[in-house]
């Protein structure tokens, strides 16, 4: 899990430039104590993550491979 800190760094270096973020959050769910820092979160960045998810690790679904983005 990247620190919310490393997250606003990350965000900050992609806001004004000519790029996109692929986000591997197929965990952000299965997690212990706080909860995980979306890449789409910070101010301004929605726009520019594309989000990488499933349903396999979430709902144990062993041996399926069912994601999206």
């Amino acid at each position: 899990m990247i620190p919310p800190e490393d997250i606003r760094a990350i965000a900050d270096l992609v806001r004004d430039r000519d790029l996109m973020v692929l986000s591997d959050e197929i965990y952000s769910r299965i997690y212990y104590g706080e909860a995980p820092v979306s890449h789409r979160e910070p101010s301004g960045n929605a726009r520019k993550t594309i989000i990488l998810d499933g349903f396999s690790k979430t709902y144990a679904m062993t041996g399926w491979r069912m994601g999206y983005a």
